[in-house]
């Protein structure tokens, strides 16, 4: 609690008096107070008002009460009010002589900060010097300002009298925002952490890791994060926070590179997002160059040029996605970058920063949506997708079962009954009914096991070369190691490229040494198929294509493989030579992955 009544008490405009001052730069910080005071003459800022600030420079500052002597005579205790300074240090007159007290941003302890940033510096009427002044030595370093928009007051608000407005419905109000912020930065990323362990998908990585800097970065003023991670608002916690600005914008982009998919849906833009991830990266590391040597002019221009580039890339980049959208998917990343950067605006105009918590907080919201329903486009695309494979399936059935093969199977079965050869009817009745059976059965799985795939090959097999008059052989060759039992494979992938070999590749041929072998190989990591016939071949198969139909079964098998972009099958067709180079058939190895 007492972090965020620090932050309160900081956020309170309560009204003080303004007081008059005089500066004084100098570029060499070995200017001591008892040279300030021996010639007070220095003290001359009509021009250098209208100046900004150097982290290189010194700055002392001569503030004058002479017109307010009778009014902080009425009270024993007072409060200098002042902008919060890297380095300040007041001089004051007490019993024993002048004291310095440190009350910089980088340097004061975590009483001292309560005093600050709670009523403000305490001081007594005795402590001004020559009874009239108080003088402080400043630097700026973190921020270029004007000295123009520096104000300096004193009130007589006591820090007791704070108590009541710590809790005050106007305290409340001002706090809510960022309590609000803070409780769905912290549901979002919890939420996308588990979806990104769950798919491991980049764009909920990203999403997490936006929403984590968003965060740290925003409330570390309000819950007093430099002192949870550092101890003290001191070069290294600034250095860490200012950092993390530009780490939002990396975690942003690469955001949008994996939600949007630029690669393939916004080539243009994805080439200009991965130039600003690289520029950011580079700007990183050398924003860390330059606080480790603690060159923190060249932090103050490098920042701003980040936020000009990110500014006008991001108002380039919401102009282009509207004219080029492809999906829903850019709205979500247009509108959610309109609220954020319309905050950041009004916090520049407007100096509050519950805009910017209020645009963030529409933005992590809006993002988080655009997750969602990107989640339930790709979720109704897979049942579009297992609906299609089911129809192709349904197809390859039909067509593994064609009417003429149906027809010829039947006819030679009839011819045997025709020359009453009962024995040789039954067989192959019961080879073409049990084949039947089993590519029905099958139907009903995507999946099927080896042994099972085989069984029906081979009366298939059997049937195709009663159909043709035995007028080829074939063989089917199973490797020892080969698991037939354990082993599933996609259910009908083989057979459309065995009846591809026998009808264009063997039955086309004139000589009578027509063979077909089936291998199927253990690989460890997969199965190998081989389809191997003595044909004459695809190039002259291709003049007789020219009268015949493609293999229906072959042609639905192959837009199988093409819509299921998982296929875990890989297949790969060589055209057999002799050694006078003339076509001796061909080969077709199919690889399915275990």
């Amino acid at each position: 609690m007492t972090s965020n009544l620090i932050y309160a008490q900081n956020s309170i405009n309560r009204k003080s008096t303004p007081l008059h001052f005089e500066v004084y730069k100098t570029e060499l910080d070995t200017l001591s107070i008892s040279d300030v005071l021996s010639n007070l003459s220095i003290f001359n800022s009509t021009l250098l008002k209208q100046e900004i600030t150097h982290p290189s420079l010194t700055y002392w500052m001569l503030i004058d009460f002479e017109k307010h002597l009778t009014t902080i005579s009425k009270d024993t205790l007072w409060f200098l009010k002042m902008p919060k300074f890297e380095h300040a240090t007041l001089y004051k007159q007490t019993k024993n002589g002048l004291s310095e007290e440190k009350y910089g941003r980088f340097e004061f302890s975590e009483k001292d900060r309560s005093v600050l940033y709670g009523a403000g510096i305490p001081f007594k009427p005795e402590n001004l010097i020559y009874n009239r002044y108080l003088i402080l030595k400043l630097k700026r370093t973190a921020y270029i300002s004007n000295i123009s928009n520096w104000k300096i007051g004193f009130a007589s608000t006591h820090v007791e009298h704070l108590t009541r407005y710590y809790y005050s419905t106007e305290n409340i109000k001002r706090l809510a925002p960022y309590y609000i912020f803070s409780g769905i930065c912290i549901i979002m990323f919890f939420l996308t952490l588990a979806f990104y362990i769950y798919s491991q998908r980049q764009e909920f990585l990203y999403y997490m890791l936006y929403v984590l800097f968003l965060l740290l970065y925003l409330n570390s003023e309000v819950f007093k994060l430099h002192e949870v991670f550092f101890g003290s608002y001191g070069l290294l916690s600034y250095a860490f926070f200012q950092i993390s600005q530009m780490a939002i914008n990396l975690c942003y982009i690469l955001f949008i590179i994996h939600y949007l998919n630029t690669k393939t849906t916004y080539k243009r833009l994805h080439v200009a997002l991965k130039a600003i991830a690289y520029l950011l990266v580079f700007l990183i590391i050398l924003d860390a160059f330059f606080f480790g040597f603690n060159y923190l002019i060249g932090h103050i221009y490098l920042l701003r040029f980040e936020q000009l580039i990110m500014t006008v890339f991001g108002l380039v980049g919401m102009i282009y996605l509207i004219w080029k959208s492809v999906n829903k998917l850019a709205y979500f990343v247009v509108i959610g970058s309109f609220f954020y950067m319309a905050g950041a605006l009004a916090l520049l105009f407007f100096s509050d920063a519950r805009y910017m918590i209020a645009g963030s907080t529409l933005e992590v919201l809006i993002f988080a949506s655009g997750l969602a329903y990107k989640i339930q486009e790709e979720f109704k695309q897979k049942l579009r997708y297992q609906e299609e494979a089911i129809r192709n399936k349904n197809k390859a059935l039909r067509a593994q079962i064609n009417p003429h093969f149906i027809f010829n199977a039947l006819s030679s079965i009839q011819h045997f009954i025709t020359d009453n050869n009962k024995t040789g009817a039954l067989k192959y009745l019961s080879k073409f009914s049990r084949l039947t059976r089993n590519i029905l059965e099958s139907s009903m799985e995507s999946r099927i096991v080896l042994s099972d795939e085989i069984k029906m090959i081979n009366d298939y097999l059997a049937l195709e070369a009663l159909r043709f008059d035995n007028s080829f052989k074939y063989e089917i060759i199973i490797a020892p190691k080969v698991e037939q039992d354990i082993i599933e494979i996609p259910m009908l992938i083989i057979q459309p490229f065995i009846e591809n070999a026998i009808i264009h590749g063997l039955l086309n041929k004139k000589s009578k040494d027509k063979s077909l072998v089936i291998k199927f190989n253990d690989k460890q990591t997969y199965l190998e198929c081989i389809i191997d016939d003595n044909g004459i071949g695809r190039e002259a198969a291709q003049k007789f294509k020219r009268h015949t139909n493609k293999s229906r079964g072959l042609e639905v098998t192959e837009e199988r493989l093409k819509t299921n972009n998982q296929s875990d099958c890989n297949i790969e067709v060589i055209d057999k030579y002799d050694a006078n180079n003339l076509a001796a058939g061909t080969r077709v190895i199919i690889k399915i992955n275990y």
